[in-house]
């Protein structure tokens, strides 16, 4: 089994029901950042065309990856667009830094 890394971009109201979903699942742990910025959507009737969204950064099992896509598409779903994006990524190697060990895939991160 082998890790996976989840981006989401996704606007920032859906976090909340996000989280309480993710934290259900039993994962361990996740990063939140603000970002401004603008993908397919433009709104074309301000001069700021940047919009605030959250990015969601998650390492999680490969097992349990399709879970995480159904929550966050259930969190962030919408006929509106700019509703968000996510991209998944293979992870080669996930190391502890404090110690210096790596996690086994066998372990929920």
């Amino acid at each position: 089994m082998t890790f996976k890394y989840v981006v989401a971009i996704v606007p920032p109201e859906t976090v909340e029901p996000l989280e309480q979903e993710l934290k259900r699942m039993g994962v361990g742990g996740m990063t939140l950042t603000r970002v401004k910025g603008f993908g397919e959507y433009k709104n074309f009737f301000t001069s700021d065309w940047l919009s605030d969204h959250t990015k969601i950064e998650v390492f999680v099992e490969e097992s349990r990856l399709e879970g995480l896509l159904g929550a966050l598409v259930e969190a962030a779903h919408s006929d509106v667009p700019g509703a968000g994006i996510a991209a998944v990524m293979s992870v080669d190697k996930f190391l502890h830094l404090r110690t210096g060990t790596e996690v086994l895939p066998a372990h929920s991160v």
